[in-house]
């Protein structure tokens, strides 16, 4: 007889097997689930385990497979087993199912006056008003600069000069422009910081100045309306995947839209009525409105009706195609789609970028070939200000300077 625990752990069992039913898993991958987690259930009730936690999982992924920390798996086969309890644990626990789980170990810093000055940084970048992405880029340069200096024997930040900094940034030699100015504003600020300032004798702000911000270190990557026309044909639209991908990539061509607006475009977003698509913009928090092309339309219409899970309780335009049916969370797929394209349809990159990102400077370069205004470019990329548009039509000299003439510059 099972007892109160059990029976509990029993329901949560229960629970996530009709939660795998509801993503369609196949009824091969719901039994090797149910088996694992039914051989998880008997060991708590041999053990008479009454709580439902970390401990249960570690206790018994040692004692059944061997794994010594089932948080931090070492080898392929630890990891498959881990894989199955971690699924059970964070979705009784935390009410969460993660797909693609990654182990690395988190570094920690070897002395207590850097981990000090980390947190110290951290917590002043709490009160600023920046987006949570841009604070974690920040907290990992400062990371890695600290990771540098405690290697070059240093142990406290009075002990951090510019002679280190310089260094550091040294190490960073091949980097882009816009990327090494990113690391030095960040470690500038890092400086300035009213905690970190105390610590230090003197002032290494002074120096960290960015000469050029990268900004318009390259000209930007386009392709010409044949190639991006090579690349919509070399797509089999008579698969699903083919159907999504087509309408994924026409978005970025004809509408211009970010890839994270991409991956996070709502199916309540998309007016048919009106023939438009309204957003907030994932960047830049704007509101943005795109008339639909009857392509980017029909090619909507498609992957909805014949390409798009069906009964999803997930209002994202754009699924995985398996289960479990969800939305994707990186722009890492979209970019290996693409390039399966340009490879079919045989478009040369060399030298050139060619990710989705590239299909806003390819539609800004063919507005303004088309002597569209600039500040209509500006409105249709969804830029606040037309000045920042400018990066994106330096391809042709000749309307830039035409252009520069009806640009309102703010300094």
């Amino acid at each position: 007889m099972h007892d109160l625990f059990a029976v509990s752990l029993q329901k949560q069992i229960l629970s996530s097997i009709d939660f795998l039913k509801s993503k369609v898993y196949s009824e091969k991958t719901v039994k090797t689930y149910t088996g694992i987690w039914n051989h998880l259930l008997k060991y708590a009730d041999d053990n008479d385990i009454t709580v439902c936690s970390s401990e249960l999982i570690t206790q018994f992924a040692h004692f059944r497979y061997g794994i010594e920390d089932i948080f931090q798996p070492k080898t392929v086969s630890e990891k498959y087993y881990a894989r199955f309890l971690l699924c059970l644990y964070d979705l009784s626990v935390k009410n969460l199912w993660i797909i693609h789980r990654t182990y690395k170990l988190s570094k920690t810093f070897k002395t207590k006056p850097f981990t000090l000055a980390y947190d110290s940084y951290t917590s002043w970048l709490s009160t600023k008003n920046l987006k949570q992405k841009s604070i974690l880029l920040k907290q990992q340069n400062i990371k890695n600069f600290l990771y540098f200096a405690e290697n070059e024997q240093i142990t406290n930040i009075s002990e951090l000069s510019q002679s280190t900094i310089q260094k550091y940034l040294e190490t960073k030699s091949g980097l882009s422009n816009s990327t090494k100015s990113n690391i030095i504003i960040t470690l500038r600020e890092f400086f300035r910081c009213p905690e970190i300032a105390r610590m230090l004798e003197v002032d290494l702000s002074m120096n960290l100045r960015v000469i050029n911000n990268g900004r318009y270190e390259h000209i930007p990557s386009t392709y010409s309306a044949d190639e991006i026309k090579q690349i919509l044909e070399a797509i089999d639209r008579s698969t699903i995947e083919g159907k999504k991908d087509y309408a994924i990539i026409l978005l970025a061509v004809d509408a211009g839209l970010r890839v994270s607006d991409i991956i996070n475009l709502r199916l309540q977003d998309i007016k048919w009525d009106c023939n438009t698509i309204e957003i907030i913009q994932q960047k830049t928090g704007e509101f943005l409105m795109l008339s639909m092309t009857d392509a980017l339309k029909w090619a909507l219409l498609d992957y909805l009706m014949n390409g798009r899970p069906k009964d999803i309780a997930v209002n994202h335009v754009f699924l995985r195609s398996i289960a479990p049916y969800c939305p994707y969370i990186s722009a890492g797929h979209y970019y290996k789609r693409l390039n399966k394209y340009f490879e079919l349809a045989d478009i040369n990159r060399d030298g050139k970028h060619h990710g989705m990102h590239t299909f806003r400077h390819s539609l800004a370069a063919r507005l303004m070939g088309d002597n569209v205004p600039i500040t209509v470019i500006s409105e249709a990329l969804g830029h606040k200000y037309a000045n920042v548009t400018m990066q994106y039509i330096r391809i042709d000299i000749e309307k830039l300077r035409l252009a520069a003439l009806e640009v309102p510059f703010n300094d």
